[in-house]
């Protein structure tokens, strides 16, 4: 039978001030996603999962400007 430990609030409160910082809490979140066993790893894949989903939507959104302001050039000239 798998038992899980309990994370109290201040185990959580840590967690996220480290998910705060810039690389540390990169490298935490993938140390966290890969230890079956902390109970962290749910919560780590799924904030990785979403940061990469903003991420990509970031790119899209540049990607979408830089042709809007290549359109507005041609326009112009």
């Amino acid at each position: 039978m798998k038992t899980e430990k309990q994370m109290s609030l201040k185990d959580w409160i840590l967690t996220l001030i480290l998910v705060c910082l810039p690389i540390v809490g990169f490298v935490m979140l993938i140390i966290w996603a890969a230890d079956k066993q902390d109970p962290r790893n749910t919560f780590a894949k799924a904030y990785l999962i979403v940061m990469g989903g903003i991420f990509a939507l970031i790119i899209l959104m540049y990607i979408f400007i830089f042709i809007f302001l290549l359109f507005i050039g041609v326009m112009a000239s």
